[in-house]
């Protein structure tokens, strides 16, 4: 591995649809290192194997199975180190609320996403993440 791509900072980006992840992995540029998953357990088999090096990682809201805010509860448990940001395309304004005034998310973002939006985002992500 290159000083280059070690120097990166690795994201998580977590969402059942592929396009939404093949999306999210162009928009973040090549300034990231992107590891996807397509749901909540394939996210937290990830972490088990690159928890210490990966920086943010991004789930959508609404997915079968478990949904990201509870993903993102047992994140901020295990793993307090990642910044978490919620991706959703509905309008489910209470749990999003509960969510960010949990403390559990970094940041709300609302679909679709555009390419400058999620290289600011993860930028102030990776920025913001803890020493």
């Amino acid at each position: 591995m290159s000083e280059t791509q070690s120097a990166r900072p690795t994201v998580v980006y977590v969402d059942d649809e592929e396009l939404a992840r093949k999306y999210f992995a162009r928009s973040a540029g090549s300034a990231y290192e992107v590891l996807l998953a397509d749901g909540a357990d394939e996210a937290l088999s990830i972490l088990r194997s690159e928890g210490a090096r990966v920086s943010v990682l991004v789930t959508d809201f609404r997915m079968p199975g478990r949904h990201g805010d509870e993903l993102l509860r047992e994140i901020a448990r295990d793993y307090p180190h990642i910044v978490r940001v919620l991706v959703t395309a509905y309008a489910d304004k209470d749990a999003l609320l509960d969510a960010l005034a949990s403390g559990e998310v970094f940041r709300i973002l609302e679909k679709p996403l555009g390419v400058s939006t999620v290289r600011e985002v993860l930028a102030e992500a990776a920025a913001a993440r803890p020493t």
